[in-house]
């Protein structure tokens, strides 16, 4: 008898440890999830791709996208992304030339796979401002991993400004390089991609 009410006393202290580790947890997480805040873009922002020919270079710009995150800042410090997305309309990148922005948006297939997209899978927040950023893009309806390399700033008005290139082959989206004029004027495989993001919550 004496043994069972014993180990009942047990059971009950170690119930009542379990609760209050439980509840610890519970108010980390609430705390570390209050911490985060969803961020979205703003105007100022800004995608452009640029690339060569064998006779001149090009460029196409967008300002009309959307892109939004978690992020965790704290006393003016970036401390961690735990989510972002990014879409852009393929004919929102537009050029000087409205025969380049026919030929790239039908190169890009356009017409079946509207839009490019980034999803974030892992970010890490380096030393002097920067970022590495891991993800999935999607062009022409393939997806590859890639890294990306930004830096940012926390501003005054509580804005996240995020700058960085990420240099791409369009072969490994499995696109082929525009032409023009019957050949005589071809784009290049590789093209550049510049990222400019203003985002605030």
């Amino acid at each position: 008898m004496k043994n069972k009410i014993i180990s009942t006393l047990n059971i009950q202290k170690y119930g009542m440890f379990f609760t209050f580790f439980m509840a610890l947890g519970l108010l980390l997480f609430a705390a570390d999830a209050q911490s985060q805040a969803l961020y979205k873009i703003v105007p100022g922002s800004q995608i452009k791709v640029s690339g060569t020919s064998n006779l001149h270079d090009w460029n196409m710009i967008a300002s009309t996208f959307s892109c939004e995150g978690n992020f965790k800042v704290k006393d003016g410090e970036l401390l961690d992304i735990s989510s972002l997305s990014f879409s852009l309309p393929v004919t929102n990148l537009k050029s000087k030339e409205d025969l380049l922005n026919t030929r790239a948006y039908k190169a890009l297939k356009a017409a079946e796979f509207s839009k490019i997209t980034f999803k974030l899978k892992d970010a890490t927040v380096m030393p002097q401002q920067k970022l590495r950023a891991t993800g999935s893009l999607t062009i022409g309806g393939v997806t590859n991993e890639v890294v990306i390399m930004t830096s940012y700033a926390i501003n005054s008005d509580e804005t996240i400004t995020c700058k960085g290139s990420k240099a791409i082959k369009m072969s490994d989206h499995k696109i082929k390089a525009p032409s023009f004029m019957m050949g005589a004027l071809k784009t290049g495989n590789d093209v550049t991609i510049d990222i400019l993001l203003k985002l605030k919550k």
